[in-house]
């Protein structure tokens, strides 16, 4: 087993349980205090945002976000994953539909008007590029336009797949986004990493493109990838803590850290140490 802190369903389930019923402002926050555990989704490997390092443990942008939130909460930080050990897919994160297993996301998600519906997001901690990627290979894929019609990989329910749906975003104060692609053949995929291997098999052989952030494409293509960037980045979204509504009280506590956080230079920092370009500013 990979030593990354993992915490089974079942035991999530039980320190749960063992705590007095909930039902009050506070009971997330009350439960994580009195447990010691913040607990979220073990993370699918998505460089620089998430990899697992020479040890076996989870490292990269995001995972350091998460474990400095931890520390300052004065908790550990640990992942669950479901009861057959298989991932919990984005899909059901950004749902809303946890089912007690989980406190948190902070896993790059964008805080849409759909999500918003399901999801509370306290604190925003950077910006996330979208950019569109083809093979090294392809040669009629210039410009963003030239990719309309194409088939088009991306994560289900992830921002890319919301972009190429051109479903509404609704953030508020982001400007509108301008859409380059036309009626693309959208192709989903529920993890990630199947995007980049579909991508990888070659020029048109399961998708002509794909859309991801920018500095997941730098990362990728730096250790060796077969992918190349078209053109300019296609959107600039706010990235967000996530945790289910209805607990004001947690909500407030992670603005507070996030917001510190900003204050005294440690986003900016670790922005720094991954992408080498700082994406926490507004």
């Amino acid at each position: 087993m990979r030593a990354h802190n993992f915490l089974p369903i079942a035991a999530a389930l039980a320190l749960i349980i063992s705590l007095p019923a909930a039902g009050h402002a506070g009971e997330v926050l009350d439960r994580i205090r009195q447990t010691g555990i913040l607990i979220m989704p073990e993370p699918e490997p998505w460089p620089p945002y998430v990899l697992l390092n020479d040890k076996g443990e989870f490292d990269g942008f995001d995972m350091e976000v998460f474990r400095e939130i931890g520390r300052r909460l004065g908790v550990e930080t640990r992942f669950v994953r479901n009861p057959d050990g298989s991932l919990i897919t984005w899909e059901e994160q950004t749902s809303g539909q946890w089912g007690g297993k989980y406190d948190i996301v902070v896993n790059s998600m964008t805080p849409t008007a759909k999500r918003d519906e399901n999801l509370d997001f306290p604190a925003a901690y950077y910006f996330g590029l979208g950019a569109l990627a083809v093979h090294r290979d392809n040669t009629t894929i210039r410009i963003p336009t030239d990719a309309s019609g194409k088939r088009i990989g991306a994560l289900k329910s992830a921002i890319y797949d919301v972009y190429l749906r051109r479903e509404p975003l609704g953030i508020v104060g982001m400007p509108p986004v301008t859409y380059k692609i036309e009626d693309p053949t959208i192709v989903n995929y529920l993890h990630e990493e199947e995007v980049f291997d579909a991508l990888a098999k070659g020029d048109g052989v399961e998708i002509d493109a794909m859309v991801n952030f920018l500095t997941v494409f730098m990362a990728k293509i730096k250790e060796g990838k077969p992918f190349k960037i078209v053109g300019q980045p296609l959107f600039r979204t706010p990235q967000s803590v996530a945790i289910l509504p209805g607990d004001p009280e947690f909500a407030a506590e992670l603005k507070r850290v996030v917001d510190d956080m900003h204050a005294d230079g440690t986003l900016a920092q670790l922005s720094l140490k991954w992408f080498e370009i700082d994406v926490t500013k507004p």
